[in-house]
């Protein structure tokens, strides 16, 4: 089985303090780094015989499978940690939770924030953990991605290694860790700490997925979505992709024949490409759109092709 990269549940333009370019480079970067190295790792263990391998090699291997699995799910639970209109103090039976384990929410803040602090110049990640054995939270440090309570479930992750705030704060780890507390979405931390699993959306493909749908058929119709600040910072496309932005949509969709199949991606999967495919169902073709968006493709190490004309 291989892994692909998990979409992120919001657009990075909106957060605050944490710049597009940040985490657009941590997401397909660094976290899509982790992906495709675990595929890779799992990839190089399939083909060796365990039992006559040398100690070292198999070791090793296992050793960079555990880094790469670690990383991949502590990143995908920070991204999701983040949101807009993030930040202030959780509430309900998290809230209530924090304060039976720490005595107040104050109190849990300062000692998340002091140890994130606390990590700069160094690497490794804060987790606000939940224990298997009797429910109660504490805040974790974790270093190299292979440290964690044992069968915790890691409800808040802080991500403290450089790649995750040195474009932007370069040195200045209490900024980055103040920005990184006013965008927290509470409330898909809270549903982790409920255990409520993400819903499903229709009419949305995986990159895998989509890269399958491309290989397979040459007459697809690709589109991109995308606005045009968003294709203009990302001047590559999908494998002859037609720009059919939110203002031009309407335009592009009818020239398009009925009964085609099409595949739609915008920057990040949310909304745009959404209603680019609904439209574009409602004229009668057979239209998905890419969960995650170009940010995933790119992420998961899928070719794309320049934009010469800029993305307009």
């Amino acid at each position: 089985m291989s892994f692909h990269a998990r979409p992120i549940s919001f657009k990075p333009s909106r957060l605050k303090g944490l710049s597009p370019r940040l985490i657009a480079s941590h997401y397909e970067n660094n976290y899509g780094g982790a992906v495709r190295r675990l595929n890779a790792i799992r990839g190089e263990l399939k083909l060796i015989e365990a039992a006559s391998a040398p100690g070292f090699f198999l070791n090793g291997l296992k050793r960079e499978e555990l880094i790469a699995t670690n990383s991949m799910l502590l990143h995908e639970i920070y991204f999701d940690c983040l949101g807009e209109g993030g930040g202030g103090d959780p509430t309900g039976a998290l809230a209530d939770a924090i304060v039976r384990d720490f005595g107040s929410i104050a109190r849990w803040r300062a000692e998340f924030v002091a140890m994130g602090r606390a990590l700069g110049g160094g690497s490794g990640w804060v987790l606000l953990t939940r224990s298997p054995r009797d429910g109660t939270l504490s805040n974790v440090w974790a270093a190299d991605h292979t440290h964690g309570l044992a069968g915790g479930t890691p409800l808040l992750a802080l991500d403290m290694y450089e790649h995750s705030y040195h474009l932007d704060f370069g040195a200045n780890v209490a900024a980055y860790v103040d920005a990184f507390m006013a965008n927290i979405a509470w409330a898909r931390v809270a549903a982790r700490f409920e255990g409520a699993a993400a819903e499903q959306k229709p009419h949305m493909v995986t990159t895998p997925e989509a890269r399958k749908m491309l290989e397979a058929d040459p007459d697809l119709i690709v589109i991109d979505a995308r606005l045009a600040d968003d294709a203009a910072s990302v001047p590559v496309r999908l494998r002859g992709a037609r720009r059919a932005p939110p203002d031009k949509v309407d335009e592009v969709v009818a020239s398009l024949p009925k009964g085609a199949k099409a595949l739609v991606y915008c920057a990040w999967g949310f909304e745009i490409g959404g209603n680019c495919a609904a439209k574009l169902r409602e004229r009668g073709l057979d239209a998905v759109a890419v969960a995650g968006g170009i940010g995933a493709w790119r992420a998961d190490g899928m070719p794309t092709e320049p934009i010469k004309d800029g993305g307009a």
